[in-house]
């Protein structure tokens, strides 16, 4: 099972890095190679575990439906 590193993102955000054959085997890489931007839903599931699922982008709510 392979390690992933948390890592800094800006200021107030933490991150974890993905191989890029890994996002390539979900489909989010482009034909030129980067990775797309895809909403994901996060999901802590007890207190050292979280669940990361890509969620259909037609699903993804409207963020004036979240307010």
């Amino acid at each position: 099972m392979p390690i992933h590193q948390l890592v800094q993102v800006g200021r107030t955000s933490g991150g974890v890095v993905l191989p890029k054959s890994e996002v390539r085997a979900l489909g989010c890489v482009g034909e030129d190679g980067n990775v797309k931007s895809h909403p994901m839903r996060i999901t802590q599931t007890d207190d050292a575990t979280s669940e990361v699922s890509l969620i259909d982008p037609n699903d993804f709510p409207d963020a004036e439906a979240e307010v």
